[in-house]
């Protein structure tokens, strides 16, 4: 075995690493440099930060939502084309929640939720890098959107 295999076992010497799980590997971190081509990423620290996701004591990919990883972590290190493709992936879903929990569109709420969610500041990581891939991102960003559209609206009542 050898390549990202060897990332997850220098990553992570807490999880078994079997001979199947480098082509599975392999296979996933290709399927999400596929489903998003425009984002380009290391793959060495994409598999760093897939590592961090696993559970011990076996390595598996199946309970993980590899191609959202690879987005969200691309908008952790702040890769531009990663925040395009964010917003074509998800923005209508924030735009859905902010709607739907009866928070106005135009009040510029979505922009706050997105720089909240996948703009560093300072030097706290966007909020974005706590997604761990056992949802899908889309339902993650959802949750995330609602609870901090009413954050947000609270914390503009109180000013």
């Amino acid at each position: 075995m050898g390549g990202l295999a060897d990332i997850v076992r220098q990553a992570r010497p807490d999880v078994a690493v079997t001979e199947s799980f480098g082509p599975a590997l392999d296979a996933r971190v290709q399927s999400a440099q596929a489903t998003w081509r425009d984002v380009k990423l290391d793959p060495d620290g994409f598999v760093r930060h897939l590592a961090t996701r696993l559970e011990p004591p076996l390595a598996q990919l199946d309970q993980l939502h590899v191609e959202d990883l690879y987005l969200a972590y691309g908008c952790m290190e702040g890769v531009p084309a990663a925040h395009e493709a964010f917003d074509r992936a998800h923005g209508a879903g924030i735009d859905l929640v902010i709607s739907a929990a009866g928070l106005d569109p135009s009040s510029g709420m979505r922009a706050r939720v997105r720089e909240r969610l996948i703009i560093k500041i300072g030097d706290a990581p966007p909020k974005i890098a706590t997604y761990a891939g056992k949802g899908s991102l889309g339902s993650w960003v959802r949750i995330f959107a609602l609870r901090e559209g009413q954050r947000l609206v609270a914390q503009d009542a109180q000013r």
